[in-house]
């Protein structure tokens, strides 16, 4: 109680400084761009994925500080998503005071959606991605029962729904409901991730009197003799990798290289968001390392077992090649676009090509040039997986999730990184490039077969 104390007088003895330092000096670049401090106070509790991390149920305070500007429609994306506020959030918190755990130091930039608004109160949606250091990670010697996190350096996110009050024209009351998350991506394992569902209170306080919004900046109205109808239609042809390490899962101490390539088709719905489809194929090297795999002369091969309808179980070795590793995938994708920077979010399922319907593979025997039947060291029998058939490792489940950042190199050239994740637990960071190409087309016959307007197209 008393730390949660401390942090409160610090939270207005900060907007206090901030007040009286600025009101006493002229700083045109504050009083232009709408900018904000904010001090918040969290209490939250742990939600593990895994019974091991169970030892460490815990209610635990948190505190963030943020910077940040409100945005007033200096850009038309701002007034197309409801003058949004951007800006960086500094979090830490003793994380339930476990030793194994230690303390958490993150810093991370976001954007925060208003969802209604009127003229004192609003709903607001936080999005946060980042950087964090916990300053106690997993060690087979020291730390062995922290499975969550195996490396300091880890990513941050935050997800939160917000409520915030005007108590004056410049002072905020701001109260949410939130969780927040680190993991390194499955870059270092164990990497079981540590998830915090919490409440929040503070105080947003702007540092000069707030800028109107630009109202007059929303795009103009289009009469049908000025807009034929016209509307952008992508396709995105994408290429990323990733470094994946199981050393505390499989044994394997190596990091495995993850390779992705993805078609992605976008349709048009608003100004700044499209929706669509996409076709990807991913081939994770991860998979050779799963137990009862192994690598002999440029084959995999998998050790495998079969039981009949009489329960007898029969003993046999597959082998397959590098390219049945792939893994296809289908899904169906959102993308937000501000300015350069945009957000992607799909969710999809892995198509299966391995099995029969009787849950048995698509083999045939392998024989010898006596036409016997090739074993292993073992006296087991080799048989080869069927060239249209694939051996990938769906254990993790067959739906993915993704989250993406694309940012905007050249006209049609995008950076991406993306996290793949199963049901929230996180499998491969990917960064790549994006091609996009851009189509018009009509949104209807009328407007396609009627005669073009004069002027510029």
């Amino acid at each position: 109680m008393k730390r949660i104390f401390a942090h409160i007088m610090f939270l207005f003895l900060t907007l206090f400084l901030c007040s009286a330092n600025l009101k006493g000096q002229d700083y045109p670049w504050v009083s232009s761009n709408n900018l904000v401090v904010e001090v918040r106070e969290h209490f939250g509790f742990f939600y593990h994925h895994h019974f091991e991390m169970e030892r460490f149920n815990a209610h635990y305070p948190a505190f963030e500080a943020s910077i940040y500007q409100s945005t007033f429609g200096k850009k038309e994306w701002q007034t197309l998503y409801n003058y949004p506020f951007i800006g960086a959030t500094f979090y830490h918190s003793r994380l339930g005071g476990f030793d194994e755990l230690g303390k958490v130091y993150a810093l991370y930039p976001f954007i925060n959606y208003p969802l209604y608004r009127n003229d004192t109160w609003m709903f607001t949606f936080k999005f946060g991605a980042g950087l964090a250091w916990l300053t106690r990670c997993f060690d087979h010697l020291e730390n062995p029962y922290n499975f969550s996190i195996g490396s300091h350096l880890n990513g941050a996110i935050n997800l939160s729904f917000e409520y915030r009050h005007e108590i004056t024209p410049q002072l905020i009351s701001v109260a949410s409901l939130g969780l927040t998350h680190f993991s390194n991506g499955a870059t270092k394992s164990p990497n079981y991730g540590l998830n915090t569902f919490s409440a929040a209170w503070g105080l947003a306080y702007y540092l000069r009197d707030p800028r109107a919004n630009a109202l007059y900046a929303k795009r103009p109205e289009y009469y049908k003799f000025e807009f034929d109808g016209k509307n952008w239609f992508n396709v995105d042809l994408e290429f990323g990798m990733g470094l994946k390490d199981v050393s505390q899962t499989f044994g394997k101490n190596e990091p495995y290289r993850v390779y992705e390539g993805t078609v992605r088709a976008l349709a048009q719905f608003t100004t700044s968001s499209h929706a669509g489809i996409s076709l990807s194929v991913v081939k994770d090297n991860s998979d050779k390392a799963m137990p009862d795999h192994f690598v002999e002369d440029g084959f995999i091969y998998m050790n495998s077992q079969t039981t009949d309808t009489a329960g007898v179980t029969t003993y046999h070795t597959i082998r397959m090649k590098e390219y049945q590793l792939i893994k296809p995938n289908l899904g169906i994708c959102y993308l937000m676009t501000m300015d350069r920077l945009s957000y992607l979010f799909e969710i999809g399922v892995h198509l299966d090509f391995r099995n029969k319907k009787d849950g048995t593979w698509q083999t045939r025997p392998l024989f010898n040039p006596d036409n016997t039947q090739v074993t292993t060291h073992d006296g087991q029998p080799v048989e080869v997986l069927l060239p249209h058939c694939l051996g990938t490792n769906l254990d993790k489940g067959s739906i993915y999730e993704k989250i993406a950042l694309q940012y905007r190199l050249f006209d049609q050239v995008y950076a991406n990184l993306s996290l793949t994740t199963h049901l929230a637990r996180a499998d491969y960071l990917c960064l790549g490039l994006c091609y996009r190409f851009n189509q018009k087309y009509y949104l209807n016959n009328h407007a396609k077969n009627k005669k073009r307007p004069p002027g510029l197209h």
